[in-house]
């Protein structure tokens, strides 16, 4: 019976050590989603000369295909976090039922102790 306790702590354990990487990978996509609007919407109010960062060297760029690009990498990027927001869902479900494996387990183990 302690070894089954065992197993569900380490499985509760390992759910909720993945749900912290899942939220703190869908937060830094959501940071860099509103990094590129607020380029996007830079971009809209540009007049003059438009520079793209391409690794550590300032391009001069048309306005349209940045725009382009990052409409692109906007959309990408929607859809990972879109992914990660339902493995998120899903791993809190997993963590749900762990939780509550654990729950009846402890309490087993505990009325077996106390009739035993």
């Amino acid at each position: 019976m302690a070894e089954d306790v065992q197993k569900a702590v380490n499985e509760y354990s390992t759910i909720q050590q993945q749900i912290q990487l899942v939220m703190a990978q869908r937060q830094q996509l959501e940071m860099q989603l509103k990094e590129i609007d607020a380029a996007l919407s830079e971009l809209e109010k540009s007049t003059g000369h438009v520079f793209r960062a391409v690794g550590g060297v300032m391009v001069q760029r048309d306005k349209e295909s940045v725009q382009k690009d990052l409409q692109k990498e906007k959309e990408e990027l929607s859809g990972r976090s879109e992914f990660m927001e339902r493995q998120e869902k899903k791993m809190a479900e997993r963590f749900t039922a762990a939780r509550k494996k654990l729950e009846e387990l402890a309490k087993a183990q505990q009325a077996g102790s106390l009739g035993g």
